[in-house]
């Protein structure tokens, strides 16, 4: 009977490791081909690493603005602000996770020191005056990290972990200022 326990235990373990392994591998590959992904955008003129006062940040952009009209402010919101933003989300291979308030244009607040707003987002708005339009890409230790976004009502992962993020935002008021 000892015997037979020992062979379904090593049984379950072989199991639940041999499973890991596979999502390992499917893991490795959306890293690998998330990481190749940000690299090749690093390395495109179009793009500019955003850089903090010990260098550069981690996150990349563009100036997406075409319309040379649009009077720009001058003043950057603070980590203790919160803006009023159009947004969307896609994976690096242009596949929406949110899209996010660019559609309807209607304007969505965040509170860029709260906790759901993700690091690298929230170090782009404060690089960003009223009127800007940008492309940022965050890599995964600057968004979701390595376990990704698990929803806390179903338990589903929703965005993978290792995933760099792309969105599209467009600042459109600093609704809070701190004096």
């Amino acid at each position: 009977m000892k015997n037979l326990f020992n062979l379904l235990l090593f049984a379950v373990l072989f199991i639940s490791f041999g499973g890991c392994k596979n999502n390992d591998n499917v893991d490795e590959a959306w890293r690998t081909a998330n990481t190749n992904a940000y690299d090749s955008i690093a390395k495109l003129p179009a793009y500019h690493a955003l850089q903090t006062a010990s260098g550069p940040s981690g996150v990349y952009y563009k100036n997406v603005q075409t319309d040379t009209t649009i009077v720009k402010g001058t003043v950057y919101p603070l980590q203790t602000s919160s803006v009023k933003v159009l947004y969307s989300g896609t994976y690096y291979d242009g596949t929406f996770f949110d899209k996010g308030t660019s559609q309807n244009g209607i304007p969505t607040t965040f509170s860029l020191g709260g906790t759901s707003t993700i690091r690298g987002f929230s170090f782009a708005l404060q690089q960003m005056v009223v009127g800007d339009k940008w492309e940022i890409w965050i890599p995964y230790y600057l968004g979701y990290g390595a376990t990704g976004y698990i929803s806390s009502t179903t338990g589903q992962t929703l965005i993978k972990g290792y995933t760099t993020l792309v969105f599209t935002v467009e600042l459109v008021s600093i609704t809070q200022y701190p004096e």
